[in-house]
């Protein structure tokens, strides 16, 4: 049944499509000449353009929907030129108002066509599932709820979401502040919640929101278990973050028992070598002394009781005794000596390191001022240069006579550091040649001679040509 039917309303479809299509040709083309001042040849063109503009944007829709890249705007300029046949149509044989039967049996065909195209998009869009039926709002709601729709349709573009999930969102929304309401007014009456009397009231409450009247009683029970889920989600998330606290706490605490225990470590490895002799000399001097005492006891007590060999012999234990106990003083004044000198050698050591820190500032600061007086020297070179070259220009020397002056200048200037200019510089610094390069260097070190002073500006040619 399906087949037949889908055959019977495409053979439909397509029988009204072409009479709508040769009927509006013909009106079009009449029309065109007569009534829009087309010429008798160009009027079947605009026949054409106007159907098949409307066939085309609505075969563009249908294409750009199958590959699910819907645009909504080739749809109302389909509608768009659908009216505009509708009224070509209409107003082929005079005005609408003077002829209003001729102008619906004019308009009536592409009416019908374009109720076809939209069914047959439609089932399209239904059987390959395209987003675009999903995506679009139904014209009805904006004529019902206007307000509502334009709240929805700012959802969907600002936060790219079809339309099904916003209306669900906003209907489930819709529905719980209607349930806040009731409870509300439920409390405000002084009924009970579960009552009879007050769930009375639900239906009629939740009917806006297409609510039956079971799912509207069903709603307390439905609340109260989302209620409970809520709950239940809220007391895991808290659990959650106590227990991430704790284990950030258990973290932190085992980081500062690390840190503790490296402390301590520190601590016991720098009194270690510090600690260990004097414990072993205290310890020695208190095993001394309790011998000591021991013997020092015994001694007495066979002193008392027996003579002459074992008081002797008394004796002599006290005796050893005594000398262990200077053995362990002269042990433990032995460890402290150690202990005192490892203390003055960390003492010289700091001492040692902050002479070296000291020196490294002043090696440091000397640099700093060496690099002053550099750049003050650089300057003063600099400005002695100028100065010489400025005299020169004066003079109006020769290339040769710069040159020469130019290599004094680097023979004074390299005297006050020491050091001397080979020929090699001297070529490199005025390229020429080497035998030329020394020739200017002895020219330059008889200038030098002569009284050459680019500093306070003293050249002995200088008046020489001045006069000449």
């Amino acid at each position: 049944m399906k087949i037949g039917l889908g055959i019977a309303a495409v053979a439909g479809g397509a029988v009204m499509g072409a009479i709508g299509f040769y009927l509006s040709f013909g009106n079009l083309s009449s029309a065109g000449h007569t009534t829009f001042g087309f010429s008798v040849d160009h009027a079947p063109y605009f026949a054409i353009g106007v159907d098949a503009a409307i066939v085309t944007c609505l075969v563009l829709d249908l294409f750009m929907a199958t590959i699910r890249t819907s645009w909504p705007l080739l749809r109302v300029l389909a509608h768009g030129m659908t009216a505009a046949s509708i009224y070509f149509n209409a107003s082929a044989h005079g005005a609408i108002t003077e002829n209003v039967d001729k102008a619906l049996a004019h308009g009536l065909m592409p009416v019908l066509f374009v109720i076809g195209v939209e069914a047959g998009r439609r089932i399209l869009v239904h059987q390959a599932a395209l987003p675009a039926d999903h995506d679009t709002i139904p014209g009805h709601r904006w004529l019902l709820a206007g307000r509502q729709t334009w709240r929805i349709f700012r959802q969907m573009k600002l936060w790219d979401e079809p339309y099904s999930e916003v209306v669900a969102r906003q209907r489930r929304r819709a529905v719980f502040n209607a349930w806040t309401e009731y409870k509300a007014e439920v409390a405000k009456a002084g009924l009970e919640q579960g009552s009879e009397e007050a769930l009375a009231r639900l239906p009629k409450k939740l009917e806006p929101f297409g609510l039956t009247v079971d799912e509207a009683l069903a709603l307390p029970d439905q609340m109260a278990r989302e209620e409970l889920r809520r709950q239940q989600e809220q007391e895991k998330r808290d659990q959650e973050l106590e227990l991430e606290k704790e284990r950030a706490e258990h973290q932190a605490e085992k980081e500062r028992v690390a840190h503790r225990k490296e402390m301590a470590a520190l601590k016991a490895d720098l009194s270690a070598t510090e600690g260990v002799a004097g414990a072993q000399a205290r310890g020695a001097i208190a095993e001394a002394e309790a011998r000591a005492d021991v013997q020092t006891r015994s001694a007495t007590a066979l002193s008392d009781a027996v003579d002459s060999q074992e008081v002797a012999e008394a004796n002599r234990r006290a005796a050893e005794a005594n000398a262990k106990v200077l053995e362990a003083e002269a042990k433990a004044a032995e460890a402290e000596r150690r202990k005192q000198s490892e203390l003055a050698r960390i003492e010289t050591e700091k001492a040692r390191v902050l002479e070296a820190q000291r020196k490294v500032a002043e090696a440091e600061a000397g640099a700093a001022e060496a690099k002053r007086r550099a750049a003050e020297a650089r300057d003063a070179a600099a400005q002695i240069a100028r100065r010489a070259v400025e005299a020169e220009d004066i003079a109006n020397f020769t290339p040769k006579q710069r040159r020469v002056r130019f290599v004094a200048r680097m023979l004074i200037a390299a005297g006050r550091s020491g050091e001397d200019v080979d020929l090699a510089a001297i070529e490199k610094a005025i390229g020429v040649s080497t035998s030329t390069a020394s020739t200017t260097k002895a020219e330059a070190i008889a200038l030098m001679k002569a009284g050459y002073d680019p500093e306070n500006g003293v050249d002995p040619e200088v008046p020489s040509r001045a006069e000449a």
